[in-house]
């Protein structure tokens, strides 16, 4: 058996495992070693910064974009360009989080992690049974939920499901989880809610074919014009 082959097998077990959820996100990662935890986290003083960087992105983007008309859609915004946030993308498609990891990382010679959520799992360590879906869940307010700590501090990561405000979120069946606390991150609160599942540099050749038979390349995952000028690059040399 390949390794490629190995791998979906351990991705079958790791779903298994989770009991075989209704609805299962996957998260991709270039580096096996690095942690479930937003960029953002990882800065010292994070949480006045974020506050900095939302409001200094709100303040710049007018006229760039539609108005939004709630402070969820800002942030989708801003992780959409790169900006740090809580948040980190997840999918409910396989191959988009393998493409995550393959379109940045052409060399084939580094092990990488795809990461297995239950996130009806994770909502529930916060008492909570449903993905919360956004905006239409109107008593979750970003600032006043994760700024202002009401109606209690969130410690541990949420499951969200954003309106597809962007082509891209939506070609990318895209998820995401918000973080809590500096202490609530997944390795130390919800442990058995994912599984983590290694790429090894060995399985990535098969895995592109595979990609490539899914049809899933940088202009169908990113449909806008970055997307499409990566794809022509990759296409031509």
């Amino acid at each position: 058996m390949s390794d490629w082959n190995i791998f979906l097998e351990n991705i079958k077990t790791a779903e298994q495992e989770l009991g075989n959820p209704a609805e299962i996100w996957y998260r991709g990662q270039s580096k096996c070693e690095w942690t479930l935890e937003p960029s953002l986290v990882r800065v010292d003083s994070w949480e006045s910064k974020e506050k900095l960087l939302f409001d200094e992105f709100k303040r710049l983007s007018v006229g760039v974009f539609e108005k939004r008309s709630n402070d969820w859609d800002t942030l989708f915004d801003m992780q959409h360009y790169w900006i740090p946030t809580r948040l980190l993308d997840w999918t409910t498609v396989l191959g988009v989080a393998l493409a995550f990891i393959l379109h940045s990382d052409y060399s084939n010679d580094t092990d990488s992690a795809i990461y297995v959520l239950d996130p009806f799992a994770l909502n529930r360590l916060s008492g909570r049974h449903e993905i919360i879906g956004l905006p239409e869940d109107a008593s979750f307010e970003y600032k006043k939920t994760y700024w202002e700590n009401r109606p209690v501090k969130i410690e541990k990561p949420l499951a969200i499901q954003p309106n597809y405000i962007s082509d891209r979120l939506k070609a990318q069946a895209g998820r995401f989880t918000v973080f809590g606390t500096a202490g609530g991150n997944f390795e130390k609160t919800a442990t058995d809610c994912f599984r983590k599942i290694i790429l090894p540099a060995s399985a990535k050749a098969e895995a592109r074919i595979f990609l490539k038979w899914a049809n899933l390349n940088e202009f169908t995952i990113y449909p806008d014009m970055v997307g499409i000028a990566n794809h022509i690059k990759t296409k031509i040399f």
